[in-house]
């Protein structure tokens, strides 16, 4: 079967494009690679070749329309209930034999048509560590933190919450919450005492979902901790793993600085949920309240991108951006991206590496984008992108890079330094790591972040004395670089 060439691609327009924008773009693309216009060899005539039947394509109403129609079949057109958005580094490469970097920002959005999809019922379990350590203010604030999100809580919702140290108790049993008050009485009884034993939690807390678990709710747990666990680690992993099959996200959030922070992040990661450093237990409202706000804005679910890579061409590492930086690992063929909210972005970063190819606008990847929207009952929703360069055996244009992606980049850089230097530590190199959190501060001071340049330089000079982060200095460091897009996205929409 033929392949339907990438008419938009190749003019580099995006699929809604207007008649002056393919104008436009047709007459740059015509005066570079006009056989006319230069001596050039090899590649010329056939890319002006391309460049010209893509204008006729899309520059006549009748011929464009029915080239959606067809787009449309392959799961390339706009009517999709996702929006897809997708930036290359450079869309202009040189042929040579030795290997390029390559960039592509990947973005998804709700469709316009269908992002007021009504609001899902939420199905959510808050499991709350009761041991020793939490006596006192954090679990005061974690409870004050329950009974805000009751009183939240809407007609259809459905909470159960449950307790744990070294055992778990069920506190409020699954149900929806017309007695508010009594459900804020039994979360005020909670008692601090005991170890922690994050399994106890998990397990309980996961078995009250399945009470009200819906395709067509949102099924979330809320782990809320401040210690350690000891001997159950990979078994919790498992147990997310297992939460993700039965649809239910994880938000694993830690308090203080005594837990352990690769524990949770594998928890939330596996599950398809989020992690969060609370460093002070007034903070725990406001981040919790923010989290509720996530969840009832959920849009579409079990997101996942496939990348179908072309010849000589290959992936060294993925991004996602929002709304945090994790770097994302392959699940099988595809890449687990968790929600998207209504009014939301799932950002993702790819950097490949790109072999040799001949002249010509060439098919780098393939990305196919599987989700589900639960509130207009669609499952397994399908839409395809294309990821295509030109080569050209002449020296390339200068190009910018895409303000948006060349931020994204800066940050991920960042937090690439930060990874990079608790590697170094670990493997005893105190000097290397002690240079790039140095490094870091510096990128961090120029690009405004000084509070977090200033946490950077304080850790620097602690290792260098000592040989020793402080707990509290690394996750500061840690979560605030991955949080660092965020902002970045939302000040480059601005």
């Amino acid at each position: 079967m033929t392949e339907e060439p990438d008419f938009y691609e190749i003019l580099g327009v995006a699929q809604n494009a207007s008649l002056d924008d393919i104008k436009r773009a047709y007459r740059v693309l015509a005066k570079q690679y006009h056989p006319d216009a230069q001596e050039a060899p090899a590649g010329t005539s056939m890319l002006f070749r391309q460049v010209q039947e893509a204008y006729d394509a899309l520059s006549d109403g009748q011929r464009r329309a029915a080239y959606d129609r067809r787009l449309g079949l392959a799961g390339l057109n706009l009517d999709a209930l996702f929006s897809l958005n997708v930036q290359l580094s450079r869309s202009i490469l040189p042929v040579m034999p030795e290997e390029q970097i390559l960039y592509a920002l990947f973005e998804v959005k709700a469709a316009k048509a269908t992002s007021k999809a009504q609001r899902l019922p939420l199905n959510l379990c808050l499991a709350i560590d009761r041991s020793t350590s939490m006596q006192g203010a954090r679990l005061d604030q974690v409870k004050a933190a329950a009974h805000q999100l009751i009183d939240s809580l809407l007609d259809g919702d459905a909470l159960a919450v449950v307790a744990f140290s070294d055992r778990a108790d069920v506190v409020w049993p699954s149900q929806t919450v017309s007695d508010t008050g009594r459900a804020k009485s039994r979360v005020t009884g909670i008692q601090a005492g005991g170890g922690t034993e994050i399994l106890q939690g998990l397990k309980l807390g996961l078995d009250e979902l399945e009470h009200h678990r819906r395709l067509q709710s949102v099924n979330h747990l809320i782990l809320l901790t401040d210690g350690q666990t000891y001997g159950d680690e990979e078994k919790c992993v498992e147990l997310a793993l297992e939460a993700k099959r039965r649809s239910v996200g994880i938000s694993a959030m830690g308090i203080g600085e005594d837990w352990n922070d690769q524990l949770l992040d594998a928890i939330a990661s596996r599950s398809g949920g989020s992690s969060h450093y609370i460093a002070s237990a007034a903070d725990v409202q406001a981040i919790m309240n923010e989290r509720l706000k996530t969840l009832a804005a959920v849009y579409g679910d079990e997101l996942r991108l496939t990348p179908r890579l072309g010849e000589n061409t290959r992936i060294r590492a993925v991004f996602r951006l929002t709304p945090y930086i994790q770097r994302l690992e392959m699940d099988g063929d595809s890449l687990l991206l968790g929600t998207l909210q209504a009014d939301g972005t799932i950002a993702v970063l790819l950097e490949m590496v790109v072999g040799q190819q001949a002249p010509g606008v060439r098919r780098l990847a393939q990305l196919e984008l599987t989700g589900n929207v639960p509130a207009l009952e669609r499952r397994s929703e399908r839409v395809q992108r294309n990821l295509s360069a030109t080569f050209t055996t002449e020296p390339p244009p200068e190009q910018a890079v895409p303000p948006h992606l060349l931020n994204a980049l800066a940050k991920v850089t960042i937090y690439q330094m930060q990874e990079s230097a608790w590697s170094s530590l670990e493997k005893g190199d105190v000097a290397a790591a002690t240079q790039r959190l140095e490094t870091m501060a510096t990128r961090l001071l120029d690009m405004g972040e000084h509070q977090l340049a200033r946490a950077a330089l304080l850790e620097a000079g602690r290792l260098a004395r000592s040989g020793h982060l402080s707990p509290s200095g690394q996750k500061t460091i840690k979560y605030g670089t991955r949080g660092l897009s965020l902002a970045a996205m939302k000040d480059q929409k601005s």
